[in-house]
């Protein structure tokens, strides 16, 4: 998604007119990409997945079933290294699909993105789960932060975000921050990215968190 544009929000900044981008939604997303984190967790500790060799790496895919009938996707490409990593990096993702959005659009884009992992040597787990309202979470874990500018490198990758995205949302918000501990500790996120995609454009804006949040 394009980089330029982004009107600057301070960590308790209102936005007016533009409910997906208050600052409360930042609480509420920090709980379910908590508990996806504590599913990858448990996964990791039942799956039958060879944890030897650390930069072995195979996509290994889970689907759990959550409360309300709602699926919880889960993708590991290295149980050694996820287990491993005294620090990971996240992404967190938010979209709030379009009345008329059809899965389609993005069904195919994503199988190959899944695949496409394989040759991203940072990226150690996705998760997309179901929300109550019908979206979608997705929850990326990295080994390092280099790994998200190597993935938005990916031309698949920059085709979803910048020609399918807006076909299929209204507005998305993006979190990147840290899990201090590694995977035993709690997502805690450094800043959000928020777009919505209107007829006469993208409206684009970052909110910056202070460290200790």
């Amino acid at each position: 998604m394009p980089a330029s544009g982004f009107i600057q929000l301070g960590p308790c900044d209102e936005v007016p007119g533009r409910r997906f981008a208050e600052p409360e939604h930042s609480l509420a997303d920090a709980h379910v990409l908590d508990a996806m984190r504590l599913r990858l967790a448990e996964t990791l500790r039942q799956a039958n997945i060879s944890a030897d060799d650390p930069l072995s790496r195979e996509l290994y895919i889970q689907s759990l079933p959550e409360d309300g009938a709602r699926l919880h996707r889960i993708v590991i490409l290295s149980r050694a290294l996820l287990q491993s990593a005294r620090e990971l990096t996240f992404v967190g993702f938010f979209g709030q699909k379009r009345g008329d959005a059809n899965p389609a659009v993005l069904q195919d884009v994503d199988t190959e993105l899944l695949h496409e992992f394989l040759n991203h040597t940072y990226v150690l787990s996705y998760s997309s789960l179901e929300l109550p309202d019908g979206n979608w979470a997705n929850l990326v874990l990295l080994l390092h932060a280099d790994g998200i500018e190597h993935w938005r490198a990916s031309q698949k990758h920059a085709y979803a975000a910048r020609e399918l995205a807006p076909l299929y949302y209204r507005s998305i918000r993006l979190h990147n921050g840290m899990l201090p501990g590694g995977l035993a500790s709690r997502p805690v996120i450094q800043s959000t990215k928020y777009y919505a995609f209107e007829r006469d454009g993208w409206w684009q804006a970052i909110r910056l968190f202070r460290s200790e949040q």
